[in-house]
């Protein structure tokens, strides 16, 4: 779950020599930082209060496991041990997340997936469906590098229409109320532009991006959000800022 880098070529660059590659690596290849990458510079009020949630629930499990007796851990051990544990619940469902990511990619390209994604898949495609029933030169699973110094691969969008929808993956089914869209189009816009299918410079050239949100705990629950195409454009300048950001943080601007 750390930095993505790209090739130049568009190909992924996620690791050298068999490990995580890294900001030096990067420099010494001319690797690209990947969208989400970018936009990690950005403080996301959302994001903390999610990893907030994922201490309190890894602290809660942990001291309420039978066998653990937490009056014969000193703080610090306990901290330790609870930290380790909220850690791993976002690669958990990071991992599960790429499996449903892969299905309902599948789904679209080929119509069918793995049985035990089916459920979830269906009901993306569908959902996919409704928010673009004239839409049908989807391609799947599209990577590229921006001469602006970025990359990334992109879950779906249309050569003809431009628009770019995305999965996201979330725990629930969707009823308690919650707001889902806030800040997707930062990302969507980015592979808009990456893509080729929008000018950063030119308002105008944007079109509509989505969000469609799966759930992990409830196959078969879906969501989502649309944004206009003057909202994309403002995610586009959120990240074009982020983008220099990033540049001068890290030292290192990949652009050519």
């Amino acid at each position: 779950m750390g930095e993505h880098w790209y090739k130049r070529d568009g190909s992924s660059a996620y690791t050298t020599d068999g490990r995580d590659t890294t900001l030096r690596d990067a420099r010494r290849h001319g690797y690209v930082p990947s969208v989400t990458t970018v936009l990690g510079v950005l403080h996301k009020d959302a994001l903390v209060k999610w990893k907030e949630e994922q201490v309190a629930k890894a602290a809660y499990k942990y001291a309420t496991n039978e066998g653990v007796w937490i009056d014969a851990m000193s703080v610090d051990q306990f901290v330790a041990d609870v930290l380790s544990k909220a850690r791993q619940f976002p690669i958990d469902a990071a991992n599960e997340g790429t499996r449903i990511h892969d299905a309902c990619e599948t789904y679209v390209r080929d119509g069918k997936c793995r049985p035990e994604y089916l459920p979830h898949a269906e009901a993306a495609y569908a959902e996919l469906r409704k928010l673009f029933p004239d839409v049908d030169d989807w391609v799947c699973e599209k990577s590229f590098a921006h001469p602006l110094g970025f990359g990334g691969k992109v879950d779906l969008h249309s050569p003809s229409t431009r628009i770019v929808p995305d999965y996201k993956t979330k725990d629930g089914d969707f009823s308690d109320g919650k707001r889902l869209g806030w800040d997707q189009n930062w990302q969507l816009a980015a592979y808009q532009v990456g893509l080729g299918l929008a000018h950063p410079k030119r308002p105008e050239t944007f079109a509509p991006g989505a969000a469609i949100f799966i759930s992990r705990t409830h196959p078969g629950k879906v969501a989502s959000y649309v944004w206009t195409a003057e909202q994309m454009y403002q995610g586009w300048q959120v990240f074009a800022a982020a983008l220099q950001i990033h540049k001068l943080l890290k030292g290192y601007d990949a652009s050519w």
